[in-house]
């Protein structure tokens, strides 16, 4: 996406949005959550609070990113329409879009002085660490976003009966396992990837299909030498 594909009030809009996250991040790692008022936030952005609350419905929401949210029934219609190949990496697709974590980001509309995607999440995650309070208010949404995770694989292995992998279990036995091996990939992915010299988000990306892949090869070896 570049300014030239994109109208102008829609790139204003997107860098607005990527400055309030910018600002709010960066306050609130140096400062802490609580010393950090949305007044500060809009001084930095050069906004009015007016046009803050029009981007975001709080300071959390400036702060931690906009909360995960389970598939939408086009979504899932989609999801279930289209046969997977590698139904691993088609779940942590959804898994990722779900999470909202790339929600919204400028890319190259942002300016030079707007900070990467891949930074701002790991300023995210440096704040939930340090505040507790507001990695609960997105962990909280976490068993809503499983059981459609789980209720969208299991609708897909009905639809598609061929690739099935588990024929002695359920449809939605086999869904609870490809929804634990896909998200305990990003997880691990994630952990790789806050560890790691090189913070862009697809690298993020690169990190958890990389997990996903050595934990397949690990799986499979102990398999073969059973």
């Amino acid at each position: 996406m570049t300014n030239d594909n994109v109208p102008l009030r829609e790139a204003k809009r997107l860098a607005t949005r990527a400055a309030i996250d910018d600002h709010a991040t960066r306050l609130v790692l140096e400062h802490g959550f609580d010393a950090v008022t949305v007044e500060d936030i809009c001084s930095a952005a050069g906004i009015s609070r007016r046009t803050f609350f029009n981007y975001v419905d709080s300071k959390e929401t400036a702060v931690i990113g906009e909360q995960p949210r389970p598939l939408t029934e086009e979504e899932v219609t989609d999801f279930v329409s289209d046969r997977h190949p590698d139904l691993f990496h088609a779940v942590m697709r959804c898994a990722f879009r779900m999470s909202n974590l790339f929600r919204p980001c400028a890319g190259d509309l942002a300016t030079p002085s707007t900070v990467d995607t891949g930074e701002l999440l790991r300023r995210r995650r440096r704040i939930c660490r340090a505040e507790p309070r507001l990695s609960l208010q997105r962990t909280a949404r976490y068993p809503d976003i499983h059981d459609s995770l789980i209720d969208t694989v299991t609708s897909y292995l009905r639809a598609w009966p061929a690739e099935r992998r588990l024929p002695e279990a359920t449809p939605r036995a086999e869904a609870m396992t490809v929804v634990a091996v896909s998200t305990t990939a990003i997880r691990l992915g994630f952990h790789l990837w806050m560890e790691g010299s090189d913070p862009t988000a697809d690298n993020l990306r690169t990190r958890c299909t990389d997990a996903l892949e050595d934990m397949t090869r690990l799986l499979t070896k102990e398999v073969e030498n059973a």
